[in-house]
């Protein structure tokens, strides 16, 4: 029986702390970058959002996510240059007089100051072209009607969410849906648009990932998905900690 190891982005990552307590008869426990961790043929690795390779790395041992696919989805910029012609993704430039333009003809465009930023941090939507500022990467608007959450591992769906007003919230943003702005993720009674899931595999595959979570925006008028990015180390609690714990048990099986 392989015995499974988190190797986390950061050691006090609670879902990787959560997902290694969820598997802790098995023996899971997590590693660090630097640490004086020792591989043994019956460990499966399983990369929690890291994108660097560690000290105690070498060509023959397999991670589930390789640091440098994480490193890929990590980077806006390159994680979208990945999965150009490959995914329906929003458009997006360096330049800031192309984004200026999208501002003119759109009246919004997306500025991104940081391009390892999570949860909304460092997007601006910018609604005067006076008002941009300088950027690394502008993604253009994609006015949207509802945005999920499609959790993939080794090439199946394994959880399905969608973005939701929380209890007592307004909820007047909804163009950035983050909980600060008053949304959560939801599975109850939510129909995911075939596109969705069928552009959420094709970024995950795109990116050469094993896993990821893929956050989709669904555009009713068009019928259209777009994906805005995938992230590596999702936030895990209650039904999403219990399926990848048994996505983890699952392939265990499949491996050994």
């Amino acid at each position: 029986m392989l015995r499974p190891i988190i190797y986390p982005y950061k050691l006090q990552s609670e879902s990787a702390k959560a997902l290694s307590n969820s598997l802790s008869d098995l023996r899971c426990k997590r590693v660090r970058e630097n640490g004086n961790y020792s591989h043994y043929d019956n460990h499966l690795v399983i990369n929690w959002g890291n994108s660097r390779f560690p000290n105690w790395w070498n060509e023959n041992i397999y991670i589930v996510n390789n640091p440098k696919s994480v490193a890929k989805a990590q980077n806006k910029h390159i994680a979208l240059e990945c999965m150009l012609n490959k995914v329906r993704i929003p458009s997006f430039t360096t330049f800031k007089d192309v984004a200026e333009r999208w501002i003119k003809k759109d009246r919004v465009a997306v500025a991104r100051k940081l391009l390892r930023g999570c949860g909304g941090r460092g997007i601006y939507l910018i609604d005067n072209e006076n008002d941009l500022p300088e950027c690394t990467l502008y993604t253009r608007y994609v006015k949207k009607s509802d945005e999920y959450r499609i959790h993939i591992f080794m090439g199946t769906i394994t959880f399905m969410q969608k973005k939701m007003l929380r209890n007592g919230s307004v909820g007047n943003n909804f163009q950035i849906r983050n909980y600060n702005n008053g949304w959560i993720f939801g599975s109850k009674n939510i129909a995911v648009p075939q596109d969705v899931v069928e552009q959420a595999l094709l970024a995950v595959e795109a990116l050469n990932l094993d896993f990821g979570a893929v956050d989709v925006g669904w555009q009713e008028s068009s019928q259209k998905a777009f994906v805005y990015e995938v992230n590596t180390a999702p936030a895990l609690e209650g039904t999403t900690l219990d399926l990848y714990s048994q996505q983890v048990r699952n392939w265990i099986n499949i491996c050994s």
